[in-house]
């Protein structure tokens, strides 16, 4: 994977869901080089039952696991490993037991089940267009997974969040978060020379792609960023970090820093936010304005594909409750009306109905 170009976070994430197999193994007195389909499906079992270790390191003073937060509406993560994680474990182990296979390192086949598709076929094979689309079973032991959803702050909640940061440096970030809809790593990322306040831009290493893309900004944003440089006067050498610790041997802010910064706010307030709702509102306000076409949103997004911004797209159902209310209050309508701007009279005499 290294040799592929992939980067070290998805390295290390394919590492310790290996680390998870093989001590699985370990503790059934099982060589990997012999495990099985029904090894497999001992394993899926097991997630399915067991709780998540980082879910048991929880303070106490957090709210219990599975539990929806009556402010956002949120649900907290369950205790339990999720769906979308079993199948990404399985992801993994299929990979690996089929470089195994092609390597000649022991296993004679894969003990994981292919994803196939309904019919017979290889999955993502080309699709001949003189032919119908067919439907993706999961493969066996796969999870179902739920529809793909989104959840932004709405204005207030956004506002009253902003209000409990603590410093210009927390400002700013947030600031530039629900103003450029940069994922929480990118913007933790930014390098004296990546800023361009004429222009006010960012630039920034988009996950995946780990290309260097430019993204626009608000002027707040940068107005809050000049704040936070007078008052915490950070070290600001050529190509050195942007956002550094508070304390007295400063450092550069990380991603699990910033988690805290965020979860200090969110238990002043009792929400549950995480860093990634302010990509999703920083949508939701693109398409909220008409000058945005979803092309546009895509763009500034820096989504591979535009069905992924399509899911922005979606109506919330919160948004829709005070729709449905309108409905059921609007009087119904007993029949056939004529408009106001018609005349009634001369209406009813073209159709011969009788006078009213």
């Amino acid at each position: 994977m290294a040799a592929s170009d992939c980067s070290p976070l998805t390295v290390r994430s394919y590492a310790f869901d290996l680390l998870r197999w093989f001590r699985f193994l370990h503790d059934r007195l099982i060589v990997w080089e012999r495990a099985e389909r029904v090894d497999v499906r001992a394993f899926v079992e097991h997630l399915r039952k067991t709780p998540n270790p980082q879910r048991l390191r929880r303070s106490p003073d957090r709210p219990a696991p599975g539990s929806v937060n009556p402010l956002t509406g949120k649900a907290e993560l369950p205790v339990k490993y999720a769906a979308r994680t079993i199948n990404h474990q399985l992801s993994v182990l299929f990979g690996f037991y089929e470089h195994a296979c092609e390597a000649n390192l022991g296993p004679l086949v894969n003990p994981v089940p292919a994803q196939r598709v309904r019919g017979g076929g290889r999955l993502h094979a080309h699709h001949n267009p003189m032919q119908d689309f067919v439907i993706h079973q999961r493969a066996t032991y796969r999870q179902k997974t739920p529809r793909p959803v989104w959840r932004g702050i709405p204005d207030e909640a956004a506002t009253a969040l902003f209000s409990a940061l603590r410093s210009h440096r927390d400002r700013a970030l947030v600031s530039f978060y629900l103003s450029s809809g940069v994922r929480a790593s990118e913007l933790l990322g930014l390098r004296h020379g990546d800023l361009d306040a004429g222009r006010y831009t960012i630039t920034v290493t988009s996950k995946g792609s780990r290309a260097r893309e430019t993204v626009p900004a608000s002027v707040d944003s940068f107005v809050w960023l000049a704040l936070y440089l007078a008052d915490q006067q950070p070290p600001m050498s050529p190509g050195g970090a942007v956002w550094w610790t508070r304390r007295s041997s400063p450092s550069p802010l990380n991603y699990h820093a910033m988690r805290a910064v965020l979860r200090r706010a969110n238990a002043s307030l009792g929400t549950n936010w995480s860093l990634h709702d302010f990509r999703h509102t920083a949508a939701a306000r693109f398409l909220a304005d008409p000058a945005f076409t979803l092309v546009d949103v895509q763009t500034v997004l820096r989504h591979a594909s535009v069905t992924t911004t399509q899911i922005y797209t979606q109506p919330r159902l919160e948004d829709l409750v005070g729709k449905v209310l309108e409905h059921y209050a609007r009087p119904a309508v007993t029949g056939p009306v004529i408009e106001p701007c018609y005349d009634a009279v001369a209406v009813r005499e073209l159709l011969g109905l009788p006078p009213s």
